[in-house]
């Protein structure tokens, strides 16, 4: 049995006889034991304690490369719990006791946490660099926990630096030996977990669906309580949320707060950001909205949710204006970006800037051909679509939104995928093919019912019996400043009463100009009289 993972030989019974002796007369082989037991008792401040223990006897018996193997035990486990400084102090322990013996196998362990780290330091280059000399390593070794390790921490470093399509082969290599079983079970449940990140923060949701399955299926064989089996259970949720099965998405996202509870806040934000974002789109504005907020608390950015919830209260403004901030901000994973854009390109046009909308579709076109994702690719398509629409562009918008639509089914994205079909009725309608429309909206009413997506059922029944022309083809929030306009109020008034900038306000006027043919203010004016609008 390898020394470096005892949490595969002693579980429950084992901590039980080791927590229950005096800890002061424990060897150093005995604390790792201990470590290892309570770490997959789902105790991650005794694992460390222990483990501390064990490091000080093996620095003090000046055995370098125990030492070395337990500083870098003690950096993952403070990496983890988002303690990056305890994580560095213990990996330049680490790398300092290796250089007493540079040519241990631990020197490759020592490299993972230094790639690991570098990644934390935005040092991508240097990050490579270290995953090459543990999988390097490992090789030459003969070491199957630290090739395979080496090889999935390489193929992440290659994501991080843009080469998407190769670091995903690697991960997909190390996933191989992994479910192969011959790895020892830290490594095997840290190499999932790994991948599966990935396949989030690039959008992957094909690679994601497959892994996941067989990632929960390891856990559930797990028994135990440590974090793997609550962090695959996020990466369940997700694929679930996407999937449309929102009921037992929720549900997991919550338990899954609860299992990874000892082991950090940001892991509990990630549920409660994937729980609010269901309830979001269920309609439960008030509990996605607490949700959000006490993501945030804890360290995750709550948008593009909580500007979502304010764009669904008609509050266009105040959504396009977090938006905005929260882009400029903060570092983003590619998925996480693509969404921000999406919404932004909604919030955009609510408030009828296509000009500001196109910069995030240009945006979101860079993204897309840089990932190479394809759920990026359907996000965009769909915001280019509803951008070209904006603008009456007809021949350019139809087929995008079929693409989106054929995309999103393909990848099995139902929300999506009705979003389309009612921008492809609004289409055809535009198009004087009320046939077709009606078709579209049906369908797309039919999986928002089936969801349970009551908002915008809601909104698509009401397409189906469609109000009265507007005068000019004007939209609401159109006509609601030509109404200001016959009552003699001026820019700055009208932006005050909508609490809307003047530049938006001069906006909406050059609109409602060139839609109902006139050039001046007073003419406006007279329009808005003639058709009962001041």
């Amino acid at each position: 049995m390898d020394e470096r993972d005892h949490g595969d030989r002693f579980g429950r019974e084992r901590y039980d006889e080791l927590s229950a002796r005096d800890v002061t007369r424990l060897d150093p082989d005995d604390l790792e034991q201990l470590a290892d037991a309570a770490f997959w008792m789902g105790l991650p401040r005794e694992a460390i304690a222990a483990r501390q223990r064990a490091y000080a006897a093996y620095r003090d018996a000046r055995d370098d490369e125990r030492a070395a193997r337990v500083s870098w035990k003690l950096f993952h486990a403070h990496f983890e719990l988002d303690e990056t400084a305890a994580a560095s102090g213990w990996l330049s322990c680490a790398r300092r006791h290796i250089l007493e013996v540079p040519d241990s196998v631990e020197r490759g362990y020592v490299a993972i946490a230094a790639a690991l780290w570098a990644r934390h330091s935005s040092r991508i280059d240097d990050a490579i660099t270290e995953a090459t000399v543990a999988y390097d390593l490992g090789r030459a070794h003969g070491d199957r926990d630290l090739t395979a390790w080496g090889l999935a921490v390489l193929g992440g470093m290659h994501v991080a630096a843009g080469d998407i399509a190769g670091g995903m082969a690697q991960l997909d290599e190390a996933m191989v030996e992994t479910v192969g079983g011959d790895l020892s079970r830290f490594v095997t449940g840290w190499i999932y977990c790994f991948l599966l990140k990935n396949c989030h923060d690039t959008g992957d949701v094909s690679r994601a669906r497959e892994w996941t399955e067989m990632a929960v299926h390891w856990c559930e064989q797990q028994g135990e309580a440590s974090w793997y089996p609550g962090v695959c259970r996020l990466h369940r949720c997700e694929v679930a949320s996407l999937r449309g099965e929102w009921r037992s998405a929720e549900d997991d996202a919550i338990r899954a707060t609860e299992e990874l509870a000892p082991f950090g806040d940001y892991l509990i934000a990630e549920g409660l950001y994937i729980a609010g974002e269901i309830r979001r789109r269920r309609g439960d504005y008030a509990g996605a909205e607490a949700a959000f907020r006490r993501a945030h608390g804890i360290g995750h950015d709550p948008q593009p949710g909580l500007a979502l919830i304010r764009l669904a209260r008609h509050d266009a403004q105040g959504a396009a204006s977090q938006l905005r901030l929260a882009l400029k901000g903060g570092s983003h994973t590619p998925i996480d970006r693509a969404r921000l854009l999406a919404a932004d390109v909604q919030a955009e046009l609510e408030l009828g800037d296509p000009d500001n909308a196109a910069h995030s579709v240009s945006e979101l076109a860079e993204l897309a051909l840089a990932s190479g994702s394809r759920m990026i690719w359907a996000l965009l398509a769909i915001s280019h679509g509803s951008l070209l629409l904006a603008r009456g562009d007809l021949d350019g918008a139809v087929p995008l939104l079929r693409e989106a639509a054929a995309t999103c089914q393909q990848l099995n994205l139902p929300y999506e995928a009705a979003q389309t079909h009612v921008l492809s009725g609004n289409a055809a309608r535009l198009a004087g093919d009320e046939e077709t429309a009606r078709l579209e909206f049906n369908a797309a009413l039919a999986v928002f019912d089936r969801l349970g997506a009551r908002p915008d059922a809601e909104r698509t029944a009401a397409l189906m019996h469609p109000a009265a022309p507007s005068p000019g083809g004007l939209s609401d929030r159109e006509i609601e400043v030509l109404r200001l306009i016959g009552g003699g109020l001026s820019n700055r008034d009208i932006a005050s009463t909508l609490v809307i900038s003047e530049h938006t306000v001069r906006r909406h006027l050059s609109n409602i100009y060139r839609k109902i043919g006139v050039t001046s203010r007073s003419a406006a004016t007279a329009f808005a009289f003639e058709h009962d609008l001041a």
